[in-house]
């Protein structure tokens, strides 16, 4: 080798998306080929080794269908050969709870060390851009280096963040050009053009992987890129594994971001925080119903269920793989992700029932219906409403609903099923609590309650709280601070010419006028006033006493193809930073306010055009104001509003002429279900002057992390779990077979 040649460290690997243009099925079988191919090549010595895409949902599929080369495999990860992990599903870091990120970690590298592997990287070469906590839990499971391309801007290609050693595809990943019949001189050709961009942005040694998505591995590798390095003047191309480079790398420069969310040099493709909403709005519920509630109820009283809920954390996290998430797949797919989403609901709200039966069985003394029985399993102390189901008839609870079902003591007993005549009415009631401790079971006297709310047709207040209708205007008044919010909420729909990866409004939005209001709900505990907008769409407002959320249920009957909805939130001064919930934390965010992205479309060039629309987790804050979503992930800035996504239609996986794209990003494959006619309804909420650790209790409590059931019991209060103020709990963690719950310094 010339001394003045760079060394090129070249990896072999698929990045292999579990579902896409093709289903799960589909995919597998052609996962059994490629795989088979990159052990024969192994075993025949014609390449040195194989990356297999920083996960092991793939191995997993694959072993389904070739059990007996189980041991092949774990000899060529002893050796070095074969590299696997560490998550389970390349999952994205913006759509997805921290909680489920762990989760995610945890079992793919339970099953990577189970095949012998010891070595890891975080590996997120295609997911759309790079939250701060992504890097905060590699960390935590002391993996210390990262690959990363999308929303990187134009930094070094080595550099670190968060602590990690991370380094940059700075060509990005899908390199295809060694699959291409192609001579061999115009293969070093086009290489020589890739590795001088690369250059540019490397130090002494260049990373280049070589493959692409659901690619076989390259035949005989070893011989082309010798024959290769014939023709390279400059460059000289070592073919080994990832892990090689991050010897050999010098990392130096620290980068200052909060995330990676640029799309200067590479396209996010950030319309997949709207799409397929349907699907987010479960999926945020599953995620904190399993790991925040079915999971901690279960450690309080014994992990009896463990097995069951790891099954459910299982098929969850399959979901998480990267393309399911974003929803821009094929509807077959999502036929299977929704299919996942029920197996999951139906899992954890057995586990729960049969808890409960198990607790009551050891614990109950009387069936007081006066009396409730209730676990908070927040991390903040919580009170307010509960919502409790009971066939009795509860004095000082509030009927919000009856309907016919049959006792949950039947349905857990195994000795039992149920009969027709076992079928009889049932009652919702809400219930007002005092503040009950962190991660603790609580039995106490309901109470009759001392209502603090009014409203009428055209208002609806408590003490923190007023909003009325003028003019056919949502006002809102701020009465701890004595402000007014004129025309505080407003639904815009606009065009959308985009597809599931990019929106691209075409015009303005259009406003939807409010048509009428007209009470909905009365009660001693909570009231609530809906209104009626054009296209028949509800925006129900509800209030509780003393309560200092003010909750919005939505309900819409779509019947417009490709266009986006938006509720917007006017705040009365400029948006020029938000603080939004990510996996972990929150992120700081500066805006440029008067960005519009209709007023930039068509895009010039091959470019993705710039928006003002951000991922969020729970929540985000916009000036004195606070909204909270349930799987509504999107908000979008512009003047002094704040815009929360409620639905985004659109029929196509890619469009090749979309304007706010400069060029394809993947199929063209039309996908009716990803308009979403029909009903959609959905949740969020607002509230003022919030500081962080208000925000982080109410948005717990949005979620309701209430377990709650009638009668007296020997347990009167007791905490199961201590916190600590300076730390976020994340879920309960497992560790060598070993659950506690996982604490992150904040």
């Amino acid at each position: 080798m010339k001394r003045n040649k760079k060394t090129v460290y070249a990896y072999l690997f698929t990045h292999w998306d579990a579902e896409w243009y093709r289903t799960v099925s589909s995919f597998n079988v052609r996962l059994v080929e490629v795989f088979d191919n990159v052990l024969d090549e192994l075993k025949k010595g014609n390449i040195p080794s194989f990356y297999f895409d920083g996960q092991t949902y793939a191995l997993i599929n694959y072993l389904k269908f070739r059990p007996n080369k189980k041991n092949l495999i774990k000899k060529f990860i002893k050796e070095k050969r074969l590299f696997i992990g560490p998550f389970f599903a390349s999952a994205d870091s913006f759509l997805v709870s921290g909680a489920s990120l762990i989760k995610n970690l945890e079992l793919g590298l339970k099953i990577s060390k189970e095949f012998g592997e010891d070595e890891f990287l975080g590996y997120l070469s295609d997911t759309f851009g790079h939250s701060n906590s992504i890097f905060k839990i590699l960390n935590l499971y002391n993996i210390k280096n990262a690959i990363v391309w999308r929303g990187v801007q134009d930094l070094n290609a080595d550099f670190i963040f968060r602590g990690i050693n991370v380094t940059r595809l700075v060509y990005g990943y899908y390199q295809d050009v060694l699959h291409t019949d192609l001579p061999v001189k115009k293969k070093a050709e086009i290489l020589k053009n890739i590795l001088d961009k690369i250059n540019k942005k490397s130090g002494k040694n260049l990373l280049l992987p070589l493959g692409a998505d659901h690619m076989g591995v390259i035949k005989n590798a070893k011989q082309k890129i010798d024959e290769i390095n014939n023709y390279l003047d400059d460059y000289e191309i070592k073919l080994t594994n990832p892990f090689e480079y991050f010897k050999n790398a010098e990392y130096k420069i620290e980068a200052t971001n909060s995330e990676f969310l640029d799309n200067s040099t590479t396209y996010i493709l950030p319309g997949v925080y709207s799409t397929r909403i349907n699907e987010k709005i479960k999926n945020a519920k599953l995620q904190f119903d399993l790991f925040y509630k079915a999971e901690v109820l279960d450690y309080f009283l014994g992990n009896k269920y463990k097995n069951e809920l790891s099954f459910a954390s299982f098929e969850l996290i399959k979901n998480h793989a990267h393309d399911s998430i974003y929803g821009c797949s094929i509807d077959e797919v999502h036929k299977t992700v929704r299919a996942r989403q029920s197996d999951v609901k139906e899992t954890i709200d057995t586990v729960i029932k049969n808890l409960i039966r198990d607790f009551k069985q050891k614990n109950l003394v009387s069936n007081d219906v006066n009396k409730a029985a209730v676990f908070n399993l927040s991390s903040y102390p919580q009170g307010g409403v509960i919502k409790i189901i009971s066939d009795k008839k509860i004095k000082n609870a509030q009927k919000i609903r009856t309907f016919k079902s049959v006792n949950d003591d039947i349905l857990t007993d195994i000795y039992k099923n149920p009969m027709t005549e076992d079928f009889h009415n049932f009652y919702e009631y809400l219930v007002e609590v005092d503040e009950i401790k962190p991660f603790s079971f609580k039995n106490f006297e309901i109470k009759k309650t001392n209502k603090k709310h009014v409203l009428s047709d055209d208002f609806i207040e408590n003490e923190n709280f007023k909003l009325f209708i003028l003019d056919n205007k949502i006002y809102l008044l701020d009465k701890i601070k004595d402000e007014l919010y004129p025309d505080f909420i407003q639904l815009h729909s606009t065009r959308d010419g985009g597809d599931s990866y990019n929106y691209a409004p075409l015009g303005y939005p259009s406003f939807l006028k409010l048509k009428k209001s007209k009470i909905k709900m009365k009660g001693e505990i909570k009231v609530r006033l809906k209104g009626v907008f054009e296209e028949d769409i509800k925006l129900n407002f509800s209030l509780s006493n003393s309560s200092k959320i003010f909750e919005i249920e939505f309900e819409i009957n779509n019947k417009k193809k490709n266009r986006k909805l938006q509720i917007v939130f006017n705040t009365n001064s400029p948006v020029k930073t938000t603080v939004a919930e990510d996996n972990i934390g929150t992120v700081k965010r500066y805006h440029d306010e008067d960005y519009l992205l209709c007023e930039h479309i068509p895009v010039k060039d091959r470019s993705e055009l710039k928006t003002n629309s951000y991922p969020m987790q729970r929540f985000v804050c916009a000036n004195s104001l606070t909204v909270f979503t349930k799987g509504l992930n999107e908000y979008e800035v512009y003047k002094g509003s704040v815009k929360i996504t409620l639905l985004r239609s659109t029929g196509i996986i890619s469009n090749p002429k979309n304007p706010a794209r400069g060029a394809p990003a993947g199929p063209p494959l039309e996908t009716p279900d990803m308009q979403l006619l029909g009903e959609l309804k959905g949740d969020l909420a607002f509230a003022f002057n919030l500081n962080e650790k208000e925000q982080y209790a109410l948005a717990d409590n949005f979620y309701n992390p209430f377990i709650a059931f009638l009668g007296g019991y020997k347990i009167k209060n007791k905490r199961f779990i201590e916190s600590d103020e300076n730390s976020r709990f994340m879920g309960i963690s497992e560790n060598c077979g070993i659950k506690k719950p996982l604490f992150i310094e904040k």
